[in-house]
C-alpha cells in the first residue's frame, strides 16, 4: 500500500525498566526507525515526562521536535490543582504558540485521579481549543471514566493509545456512542480486526500508531495494509485522520 504513514504513538527516550531498548529509544534510533519503515511523520511523547517530571520531559521533547520537522510533540500535563504548570487558560495557548498540537495525561505514572472532577478545568480548556488529549488506555483501562469524560466534554478529541483487541467487550458500547474518541491501534493485533471495528467507529476515527520502541511498526502496518477495507479507509487510518485532528486545533 503506497501511503505516507503518520505514526500516532511513538516514544522518545528510555524507560528505566526496559534498558534493553537502547539505542532505539534515542532520537537517532527513532529517526532511523521512521526511515526504515517508510513512516513520514510521528506524534512523539517523552519517557522522561513519565519517569522524571513532565516539565523536564516536555523541555527535552520540544527541543528534539523543534529540530526535526517530521516529529510532533505530544507534551505531558498534570491536573491544574497541583500548580506545577501555569493555569490551563494560560498554558494551553502558550503551548499552541510553540507549535504543540496534542497533549497527554498519565495518571497511573503521576498518581492522580483522572476524571471530570479532578481534571475538569484542564479538560474544558483543551475542549475550547480542540486540542487532542492522549490517554494510554492500556494503563488506564477505566471505560466508565472514559465514557463519562467524553460525555462531559463532547468536543474534546480523546485519543486512546495502546487500544487492544482484549478491550472490545467494554469498549464497543463506549466507542459507538462517543464520537469524540479515537482509538490508536498498535496493540490491536487480531484477525479481521479492522473489518470488525469499522462498523462500530467508522474509518474516520481510527489511527495508525507504532508503539515504538516497545513495538515494531511492522505488525500495525501489515495489519492495516492487508485489511479487507477500501483504499480510502486505509489512507484515512494511516495518515489523514491524525492530520485532521492536529489541524483542527484552535488558537
Amino acid at each position: 500500500m503506497s501511503v505516507q504513514w503518520f505514526d500516532a504513538c511513538a516514544r522518545l527516550g528510555l524507560l528505566r525498566a526496559r534498558p534493553h531498548y537502547e539505542p532505539q529509544g534515542s532520537l537517532e534510533g527513532l529517526l532511523a526507525a521512521l526511515d526504515r519503515f517508510g513512516i513520514t511523520e510521528a506524534l512523539v511523547h517523552s519517557a522522561c515526562g513519565d519517569e522524571t517530571h513532565p516539565a523536564v520531559g516536555n523541555r527535552l521533547l520540544l527541543d528534539a521536535t523543534r529540530a526535526n520537522p517530521r516529529l510532533h510533540a505530544c507534551v505531558t500535563l498534570l491536573p491544574p490543582a497541583t500548580r506545577e504548570f501555569p493555569p490551563p487558560a494560560e498554558h494551553i495557548p502558550a503551548l499552541i504558540e510553540q507549535g504543540v498540537r496534542a497533549v497527554r495525561l498519565t495518571p497511573s505514572a503521576h498518581g492522580y485521579t483522572f476524571n471530570s472532577q479532578f481534571c475538569g478545568e484542564l479538560l474544558e480548556v483543551l475542549q475550547q481549543h480542540r486540542m487532542p488529549l492522549c490517554i494510554n488506555i492500556g494503563l488506564f483501562a477505566d471505560w466508565v471514566v472514559i465514557d463519562a469524560v467524553a460525555g462531559d466534554f463532547p468536543r474534546l478529541p480523546i485519543v486512546l493509545t495502546s487500544f487492544s483487541y482484549g478491550m472490545t467487550r467494554n469498549a464497543y458500547c463506549v466507542l459507538a456512542r462517543r464520537e469524540s474518541i479515537y482509538p490508536e491501534l498498535h496493540g490491536y493485533e487480531v484477525h479481521d480486526g479492522f473489518e470488525d471495528l469499522i462498523p462500530v467507529t467508522g474509518a474516520d476515527r481510527l489511527l495508525f500508531g507504532s508503539g515504538w520502541p516497545e513495538f515494531t511498526p511492522a505488525s500495525a502496518m501489515t495489519m492495516l495494509a492487508c485489511a479487507r477495507i477500501s483504499r480510502q479507509e486505509k489512507l484515512k487510518i494511516a495518515r489523514e485522520n491524525l492530520v485532521g485532528l492536529l489541524a483542527g486545533v484552535k488558537r
